[in-house]
């Protein structure tokens, strides 16, 4: 799931950067977080309010990852 859509949209992705130290190995290993299908993922909602509005509406994972697969839009999941 996209930490943008949990943050609403409020923080950008940064780029990483890192050095490479020749003497030793470099290891590293992705940590992946993944919520039942039907389980509803949206904005937290301390991060959002009257004056700073979510950028994508609460939806179902399964639709979720339906759209991102198919490359639809996340802002308006009913369109």
């Amino acid at each position: 799931m996209s930490i943008v859509l949990r943050l609403g949209g409020k923080y950008k992705n940064v780029l990483h950067k890192t050095t490479v130290d020749k003497e030793r190995i470099k290891m590293s290993w992705p940590v992946l977080v993944i919520p039942a299908n039907d389980m509803v993922v949206g904005p937290f909602p301390e991060l959002t309010g009257q004056d700073d509005p979510p950028k994508f509406k609460a939806i179902a994972y399964k639709d979720y990852i339906y759209r991102k697969l198919r490359k639809l839009s996340l802002v308006d999941p009913d369109s």
